[in-house]
């Protein structure tokens, strides 16, 4: 909480990339957080459940982590609430979760059980229809990703005498924070930008919440990794942000306890203005596709919807919720 307003930190812990479906979810939430994993089909609710945990954190005051939807970013896959050490996320494909010791760090909350089953003949049907439909088109979707990543040459002729000065430049900055005692640093990896049926969007909000300095680094993907190399030497928690269409390459190293953040500057590209146009259509291809899946989703969710008793489930989020904050 910062002034008396709750903060939400939002991330991407998952990537439509050039290798198709990038997960970073193993990492999610942590060895001092207990785990609700949500099962549950399309429409049952899974996102609308943890979004009103979330507005029942904030209501008490409590800072809140929200996981956002790489394919559906107004669509929430995970959420913790770090005061109650409890974390819920979805636990269906592509992402899906299982405990490690179940009832030691986590169980399972059935929203299924909430939908009256087995769907009639018609509605059978046409549940597997769009769900092959929606599956091809996000075959179709990674296809064109995988060629926009080839095609992509935004940072792969790095000036050498730019990247040593960068460095430099990281290294004085760095040399300013104290060394650690015997506490080690909390690495992380998360996305802070996804590529979905909205577009490209990137959580700018994100940075400026945790970090009040920021400082965009030339010189290519390896600057930096010098950078967060350097830095879980000195800092205390440091977030490792991938690039989503390379998720090998980073685009952020953020440090939220020294309020302080190193960006992936925008590189000059040094390709043929065809081959920069191509990449530019085969990205645009794959997020069309990406919301040609969101349309069929939606349709999805809509054959099972008649089906939910969303009485019941109104019924049992308001309990959960109840004995989370008694």
């Amino acid at each position: 909480m910062e002034g008396g307003k709750t903060l939400d930190q939002k991330f991407f812990l998952a990537a439509n990339s050039g290798q198709g479906f990038f997960s970073l979810y193993e990492g999610f939430p942590g060895k001092t957080q207990f785990l609700h994993i949500i099962k549950g089909g399309p429409g049952t609710g899974k996102s609308g459940f943890m979004k009103k945990i979330r507005a029942a954190a904030e209501e008490r005051g409590m800072d809140t982590l929200s996981v956002l939807c790489s394919g559906d970013p107004d669509s929430l896959d995970g959420l913790a609430v770090p005061a109650l050490g409890q974390a819920w996320v979805d636990g269906t494909a592509p992402h899906v979760r299982e405990p490690g010791l179940f009832g030691v760090d986590a169980d399972y909350v059935n929203l299924g059980r909430f939908c009256r089953l087995p769907l009639k003949e018609q509605d059978r049907a046409r549940a597997i229809a769009l769900n092959r439909a929606y599956k091809e088109r996000y075959q179709s979707a990674y296809q064109a990703l995988e060629a926009a990543a080839a095609l992509e040459k935004a940072e792969e002729l790095p000036d050498a005498v730019i990247a040593r000065e960068e460095e430099k430049r990281v290294q004085k900055l760095l040399e300013k924070l104290p060394t650690l005692a015997k506490i080690p640093c909390k690495g992380e990896k998360r996305f802070l930008s996804a590529i979905s049926c909205k577009g490209a969007l990137m959580l700018s909000e994100t940075v400026d919440l945790l970090c009040k300095q920021i400082y965009y680094l030339r010189g290519g993907s390896g600057v930096l990794e010098y950078a967060a190399a350097l830095a879980e030497q000195r800092a205390a928690r440091v977030i490792r942000c991938p690039r989503p269409l390379q998720p090998k390459q980073l685009e952020a190293v953020l440090l939220p306890e020294e309020g302080m953040a190193f960006l992936r500057a925008p590189a000059p590209l040094f390709v043929p203005q065809g081959e920069r146009a191509s990449s530019r259509r085969a990205l645009e291809e794959g997020i069309a596709e990406l919301r040609e899946a969101k349309a069929l989703h939606d349709k999805l969710e809509a054959v099972y919807r008649p089906y939910m008793d969303f009485d019941a489930l109104t019924a049992y989020t308001d309990a959960v919720i109840k004995e989370l904050f008694r």
